[in-house]
């Protein structure tokens, strides 16, 4: 009797993801607490003993736990018009440092902000959005961090990284605009 429950508490013993981290194992209880605390979402990652291989907590039989919200959003349903204005961010904003710099006969260098400033705005804003989308958006990245966050945002939202592309080559092309 006692290789019956031993078994089954085995069974019971589940492994989760936290920003990378595998974590457990822990009891199906505590896995719904950790739900209820939001610190588990929809596309958080669970395996147990006899899967083949981690799976979506919302592919499992913790499914039932998001019943009354809706998934979030699909990468198709999301517009992509302000993460366009991201990835052009750094050559906007070398034209805002020479119009500024134009304006107040001072070096473009001098405003090296506004390409800072504004990416980071409009990395937020995209960020905020997808939130609204009902996407979890904290594994993305810090939105700040613009390059990691767009990279993962077309990870996450299953979308190629043309994005992501055109913002490091136009960034490292602004590199050049002081000279």
């Amino acid at each position: 009797m006692a290789n019956v429950d031993n078994a089954a508490t085995i069974s019971d013993e589940w492994h989760y993801e936290l920003n990378g981290a595998r974590l457990g194992p822990v009891s199906h209880s505590e896995i719904l607490s950790l739900i209820s605390n939001s610190k588990l979402v929809r596309g958080s990652f669970v395996w147990k003993k006899g899967m083949s291989d981690w799976a979506a907590l919302d592919s499992t039989e913790f499914l039932s736990q998001f019943s009354d919200s809706p998934p979030p959003l699909t990468g198709e349903a999301i517009s992509n018009t302000l993460v366009w204005w991201l990835a052009f961010a750094p050559l906007v904003g070398v034209f805002i440092a020479g119009l500024l710099s134009g304006i107040t006969h001072k070096s473009i260098g001098d405003f090296w902000w506004t390409t800072l400033v504004l990416n980071i705005s409009l990395s937020l804003l995209d960020e905020k959005k997808l939130k609204k989308a009902g996407h979890n958006t904290e594994k993305m990245g810090s939105a700040w961090i613009v390059p990691l966050y767009l990279f993962n945002r077309a990870k996450v939202l299953k979308q190629n990284n043309a994005y992501f592309i055109v913002w490091v080559v136009l960034f490292c092309l602004s590199l050049f605009s002081d000279m």
